[in-house]
């Protein structure tokens, strides 16, 4: 009985590491119009219980239409990591993220491009430990 009273104790008064979450974030679309020009999303900010937390992995995901391409980019403040010309996926976020700050979707018509494109769908999945 000492022994499992023991092990109690140490259960009830040892850290425990925090639990991993995640959570997503719709956005509007958005409307590209002029090449060159860059268009961002709105900010994608987390539920309240996932403040103070570091970003460990983000997915993506939009839509455009057949044929069409934008550049793309996902950013925290200054700092962005470029996603290409890739409809959807996801990276390891860079250490210095945090879930507190809101992340935006940062997009640009490639130049040379006289049509206007809309971004459909848009969506973040962040990951957070």
């Amino acid at each position: 009985m000492k022994g499992l009273a023991g092990v109690l104790l140490l259960l009830l008064w040892s850290p425990l590491p925090a639990a991993p979450g995640s959570w997503q974030s719709p956005l509007d679309e958005l409307r590209l119009a002029v090449a060159g020009r860059f268009y961002h999303s709105e900010p994608a900010t987390p539920p309240p219980m996932a403040a103070g937390d570091a970003i460990v992995r983000v997915g993506w995901r939009y839509r455009l239409p057949a044929g069409r391409r934008v550049q793309a980019w996902l950013c925290q403040g200054e700092q962005c990591v470029p996603l290409g010309s890739a409809r959807r996926g996801h990276f390891l976020a860079p250490p210095a993220w945090r879930v507190e700050r809101p992340l935006r979707l940062r997009f640009r018509l490639p130049a040379g491009e006289r049509r206007a494109v809309t971004v459909g769908a848009p969506r973040l999945t962040v990951e957070y430990r």
